[in-house]
Formats: C-alpha cells, sequence, structure tokens
C-alpha cells in the first residue's frame, strides 16, 4: 500500500538542524542555518500538526502517522494518508524532516 505514492513504512525524523518547543500546546520550530537559529523562518503547528511533529520526533512511521490521524478525526484511511503525506512533503520542503 502506499502513502500518496510514498512508502508507508517511510520513517522520517526531525532533522538535525532544527529545535523546536511546545508552548501552549502548539510546536514551534526554528531552522538552524551556518550555526545559528533562523528567526525569520520560525514554523507553528495547529493542534494536528503539533500532535504529528510529536510523533514524528518518537520515530514512528508514516503508516503510524496516518492512523493516528484516522482514529483521532474519525476520517477515512485515505483522507488520512493522503493528509499525512501533504504534511510530510511540506515538512520535507521547508527542510524540518528527514528519512531515517
Amino acid at each position: 500500500m502506499s502513502l500518496a505514492g510514498q512508502d508507508v513504512a517511510m520513517k522520517v525524523r526531525r532533522s538535525r538542524n532544527v529545535v523546536s518547543r511546545v508552548v501552549a500546546d502548539e510546536a514551534i520550530v526554528v531552522p538552524i542555518r551556518r550555526g545559528a537559529a533562523d528567526m525569520d523562518s520560525i514554523y507553528t503547528f495547529n493542534d494536528t500538526g503539533s500532535m504529528l511533529w510529536s510523533l514524528i520526533e518518537k520515530g514512528k512511521s508514516a503508516a503510524e502517522l496516518a492512523e493516528t490521524l484516522q482514529a483521532e478525526y474519525g476520517i477515512t484511511a485515505e483522507q488520512a494518508a493522503g493528509d499525512t503525506a501533504n504534511f510530510l512533503a511540506e515538512l520535507s520542503e521547508a527542510g524540518l524532516i528527514e528519512r531515517s
């Protein structure tokens, strides 16, 4: 089974070039570039994004992220897989995650 063209067993991890903290249930992610925080590129995630970010930090696979979305929000497996794939693609494009 694929996750919108991706391997469902694929695991990602937080890039080594970011720092993150959860403040008031919202994940705040800051890329580190050239040895310093890039304050022009601060990312914040809503509740769902913060939950997925936490699962990424725990080493969960793309399939596990999608399963969590499906269970948490009562959406179809296809919707959960698509939403997960989109979220991971955006994180990857921003350089916040990498394959593990």
